[in-house]
């Protein structure tokens, strides 16, 4: 058996709701988990106004994500949310209670921090820069997978960053590696972003000098 899952068991909240807890640690209001949600999705109304990718640390069973695309909804005509949630009992509990109907949230069930980082998609999502909402009953459960996640410091290595890559961005990379990276840079300053490939050069600028600068 999975160690987080040694204390595990689902209850029903006090209007009949389903509510997780791990550990001893309840990961939803017993009373009203609903009415605990949208207090928590007002509490990010400011950032989710200006950010259309949202990024959340915990699913717990779903509340609190409802709510923040409730709100995120209201703010953008199109956006993403994605869970990142490593315990996957909970994951399966959920999809199989309950689910989202929303099918703009994606939930990525890990306990992997590498894998995240190994994954393009993923990568090009941080490169949007996405809200960060962390769900504070699941981050006290899932301290050290979320920390990691945090800390964590992506390879820069041009070989790693070239397979992830698509087909399209490998050619790109391989254009890096042929032509001196700062020419390319002061040809996009000079003549502005001229094209898909410029934003594609200019994110991989910005994540190379992120990482670094850690």
């Amino acid at each position: 058996m999975d160690e987080r899952n040694s204390h595990y068991r689902l209850e029903s909240s006090r209007n009949g709701l389903t509510v997780p807890v791990i550990n001893d640690v309840y990961l939803h209001s017993i009373y009203n988990p609903v009415k605990e949600a949208e207090t928590f999705a007002k509490t990010h109304e400011n950032n989710l106004k200006v950010k259309n990718n949202i990024l959340i640390l915990g699913l717990g069973f779903g509340y609190h994500v409802e709510e923040v695309a409730k709100l995120v909804n209201s703010f953008h005509q199109d956006y993403n949310i994605i869970i990142l949630e490593p315990n996957k009992r909970l994951v399966e509990d959920f999809i199989n209670t309950r689910n989202f109907e929303d099918k703009r949230i994606k939930i990525i069930n890990t306990d992997s921090v590498k894998e995240l980082f190994n994954s393009w998609e993923f990568v090009q999502f941080l490169m949007t820069k996405p809200c960060i909402v962390k769900h504070d009953s699941s981050f006290i459960i899932e301290k050290d997978f979320y920390s990691k996640f945090l800390s964590y410091q992506a390879s820069t290595d041009m070989y790693h960053i070239r397979s992830l890559a698509n087909e399209h961005s490998k050619e790109l990379v391989a254009e890096v590696e042929e032509v001196s990276m700062s020419s390319l840079f002061d040809r996009i300053q000079s003549n502005g972003i001229q094209s898909r490939n410029d934003y594609f050069l200019m994110a991989y600028k910005n994540l190379t000098q992120n990482t670094q600068g850690k």
